[in-house]
């Protein structure tokens, strides 16, 4: 059984993030496509280190450097807990090769922690990227005991343990109760973005504080977030007391409590770990069907039907790339209940509050737009839609189409509301409404045109594709600091008319999206 977990674990392993084709694969495209995601890769942990360690030292200068391990530990093990939960199913108990993996002379238990070994290396990235830097600053301006840094680094690789483990609970409950419903994707959507609307409305709370309370609210905040979170979370509370206290015994103590309870799911899954894919997996239909009546569309409209289909029979699709335009109506809510007077205290900027508007809501309603990584989806099945009889441009206008379609919906809403809160005149209101709709529009074709650029058809589950992937980074995020970059002429040169200024920038956007349009209609689909 060794040599099995062994074999397994390298076999999971190397195909992690694109290490097995970054250094054997002998197809140039290939290799340059991996070295591109892992320069991406580290540029985002680099970003993350250094946000990290920014927050960790506003900690200490508030004083609150005390409760800087445990809340570091704390989230640490939040974004292991939700990031794992939401892919357990797909990753512990993936559906495809599960045949030929049961028709093999394996160990059950045996493939079982392979899965967890992987889970837990890729989980133990976040342990890293996290503490690593809030640890760093914490030693610098705090100077603490030898203790302290040996105990770190030991709690830092056993972090990841029990977070993982209630996550595999909840992951394995969820996926089994939404199984054998019939909108699964779109029930598991619905939950994350109910969860990070919370997040989101409760973050904005602090808003209503004046500074004077604000500030006597977080010099007594170190009793009690170190109260709050031992109570949600007694181990972040634990492992940070023998941190602070360089209490070795109790850092013991924990990690043997992570390690047992981490190995009891593991033997619980290993021994019910056929059964459970038979229960996941295991379908039945009912042979009762009725011809109706046929309908009978473009070539376009039917591609962009089956596009539609597509997208909501993925939870992680759904989930990545509607967040952005649900930002869009909650920005809109919030400046139509607060009024234009409240946004003017977040924005220290002497400039008409509404000509801002439009670039604000184009930032948050081009993010992650379902083109960027519409393409890679296909995977093996990309030779299905290449056989097709229809043109490259329809093929690909259809993955457009069904992008501006679903964030239609949400834009509308959104400029209803900023209509109503705003008042605009009549310039204002044809900026409004036009900038943030070519900045998406872009934002489609430039997703579209990335991902051409950078397909991925060969993956193990939808995550490394949707939220992972290089295309996914660069072509999500291409409209968001696009709109962010337009803004600056406008603020910085308040002497050149603000509406010439807008409408240079609208013919140059429509003149970018129409040549990349252009570009990718002559892509021969055959060659990727």
């Amino acid at each position: 059984m060794g040599t099995q977990i062994k074999l397994l674990t390298k076999w999971q392993l190397i195909n992690l993030f694109g290490i097995n084709v970054l250094f054997h694969t002998s197809d140039k495209k290939a290799r340059q496509k991996a070295l591109s995601l892992s320069i991406v890769g580290l540029f985002v942990v680099i970003v993350m280190l250094i946000y990290v360690g920014g927050f960790s030292y506003g900690f200490i200068r508030l004083g609150l450097g005390d409760v800087l391990p445990v809340y570091l530990i704390a989230v640490t093990s939040l974004v292991i807990f939700f990031f794992t939960m939401f892919k357990t199913g797909s990753v512990i108990f993936q559906k495809n090769g599960y045949d030929n993996i049961s028709a093999l002379p394996l160990y059950q238990g045996a493939v079982v922690i392979s899965r967890f070994i992987r889970m837990y290396f890729e989980n133990l990235l976040f342990s890293f990227a996290i503490m690593l830097p809030g640890i760093a600053v914490y030693a610098y301006f705090l100077k603490p005991s030898i203790s302290f840094y040996s105990i770190a680094v030991i709690e830092i690789l056993f972090i990841p343990l029990v977070p993982l483990t209630a996550a595999t609970l909840f992951g394995a409950l969820i996926t089994a109760i939404t199984s054998r419903m019939r909108h699964k994707s779109l029930l598991g959507a619905g939950l994350s973005v109910a969860l990070v609307v919370v997040i989101m409305v409760g973050s904005t709370s602090l808003g209503s504080y004046d500074e004077a309370a604000l500030n006597t609210m977080i010099h007594s905040m170190t009793d009690f977030m170190t109260q709050a979170i031992g109570g949600i979370y007694p181990p972040a509370m634990w492992m940070g007391t023998a941190m602070l206290q360089g209490d070795f015994l109790l850092c013991l103590l924990c990690i043997a409590g992570s390690v047992l309870a981490f190995l009891a799911v593991i033997a619980l899954v290993s021994v019910k770990f056929h059964a459970i894919c038979r229960g996941l997996f295991g379908t039945y239909a009912k042979h009762n069907y009725q011809v109706g009546a046929l309908k009978q569309n473009s070539a376009l409209l039917s591609l962009c039907t089956r596009e539609f289909k597509r997208y909501f029979a993925s939870s992680v699709y759904v989930t990545n790339t509607i967040i952005g335009p649900v930002m869009g109506v909650l920005l809109s809510i919030g400046i139509l209940v607060s009024g234009e007077e409240k946004i003017m205290e977040f924005i220290p900027l002497q400039t008409n509050v509404a000509g801002l508007i439009p670039f604000l809501l184009a930032c948050v309603c081009s993010m992650m737009p379902p083109t960027c990584s519409s393409i890679s989806l296909e995977g093996k099945e990309w030779w299905i839609v290449k056989s097709l009889p229809v043109s490259t441009q329809t093929i690909l206008d259809s993955k457009v189409l069904m992008s501006l379609l679903l964030i239609l919906p949400f834009y509308t809403v959104s400029e209803v509301l900023l209509m109503i809160a705003l008042q605009p005149g009549f310039l204002e209101t044809i900026w409004l409404l036009l900038i943030p709709a070519i900045i998406i529009l872009f934002s489609c074709v430039f997703g579209m045109t990335i991902n051409l650029k950078l397909p991925v058809f060969t993956w193990e589950n939808e995550v490394s594709v949707v939220k992972q992937s290089a295309s996914a980074l660069i072509g999500g995020l291409g409209g968001f600091l696009l709109a962010g970059v337009l803004v600056v002429p406008i603020i910085l040169y308040p002497e050149v008319p603000a509406d010439l200024l807008k409408l240079l920038i609208c013919v140059l956007l429509l003149t970018a999206t129409v040549m990349m349009h252009r570009s990718y209609s002559r892509v021969n689909l055959q060659e990727l």
